[in-house]
């Protein structure tokens, strides 16, 4: 799998405005251009505090990935995370007025077309990866995440609910900008029917909607819109991921395995990994190469 040689960022500046997932507020951000390599970089506006994106900065992960620095929070910057980690857009200033991001359609899709719209140029430099030398792995049995060598980034996602339209879903891929853009940045967050007055009780998901939420009742989707993938629901876990994976500073080079899990584990993994001596290492872009196989993946049994 190819990946991109060199450092890349925007040729223009774009925005994107909508309301916030759980605050329900308005918000604008704006991804702007840098002259040279050095990372994605949140620029609250209104304190003018800057977050690095990087696992030392994480917050609260429950049902969003959340920075923190200098007691300022940005919510929910998984998607555009996931979009800029998918199509291979590492440095970036992305300026934003409040404390969460748009949730837009609840998918990575309108972020994609927003970055597509600026156009992507490379920077000076060779690009930086971070190279998996031995298997890593955070969970409690029944749920987990598990990174180890591999020559490209590969993703492979299992999910398990109680829910007959959901149920058990597995889906691998080899991560490019294409199949990003072609199997993954459509899927939408997802939720069960029942979750919505407890999420709601506890000050979460106050914006969410159908037009930004698949709602998994008893008999299936609520949508008037029809899923957009069958298994769309292990894909929006895969984006989730990708968008996680950017917590390491880094693209990576490396075989990712997850099974139940979510935004805490994703996050734990990539910690765990950054503290680890010796299990990973600085690499240049690999050479082109066919895709080796690799081990099967040991599924943990969920409790009943």
């Amino acid at each position: 799998m190819t990946r991109a040689r060199h450092p890349q960022t925007l040729q223009g500046a774009v925005s994107v405005s909508g309301r916030g997932l759980h605050g329900n507020r308005p918000c604008s951000v704006r991804l702007v251009p840098v002259s040279q390599a050095s990372g994605l970089r949140f620029i609250h506006l209104p304190s003018a505090t800057e977050i690095p994106v990087h696992a030392s900065r994480a917050g609260d992960l429950q049902l969003a990935t959340t920075l923190v620095s200098h007691g300022i929070r940005l919510q929910t910057v998984e998607h555009l995370l996931s979009a800029l980690n998918g199509l291979e857009v590492e440095h970036l200033r992305i300026e934003v007025d409040g404390e969460e991001l748009p949730i837009l359609d609840g998918s990575a899709a309108p972020w994609v077309e927003a970055i597509q719209a600026a156009g992507v140029q490379t920077l000076p430099g060779q690009r930086r990866f971070i190279q998996v030398l031995k298997p890593v792995e955070v969970g409690d049995g029944a749920r987990g995440v598990r990174v180890s060598p591999f020559p490209g980034l590969r993703i492979r996602y299992t999910i398990e609910f109680e829910h007959p339209a959901i149920g058990r879903q597995t889906r691998e891929m080899s991560l490019s900008p294409s199949k990003y853009r072609a199997e993954l940045a459509a899927a939408r967050t997802f939720c069960l029917a029942h979750e919505v007055e407890w999420m709601q009780a506890r000050g979460l998901a106050l914006g969410g909607s159908l037009e930004n939420a698949v709602v998994f009742g008893p008999q299936g989707p609520l949508n008037p819109e029809a899923l957009r993938f069958q298994d769309e629901a292990v894909r929006h876990k895969m984006l989730d991921l990708v968008g996680d994976l950017s917590l390491l500073g880094a693209p990576l080079l490396g075989l990712v395995e997850a099974h139940a899990a979510g935004h805490a584990l994703h996050v734990a993994l990539t910690q765990k990994l950054l503290a680890e001596p010796g299990a990973w290492a600085w690499s240049e872009a690999p050479e082109p190469s066919r895709v080796r196989p690799f081990p099967a993946l040991v599924h943990h049994p969920v409790p009943a």
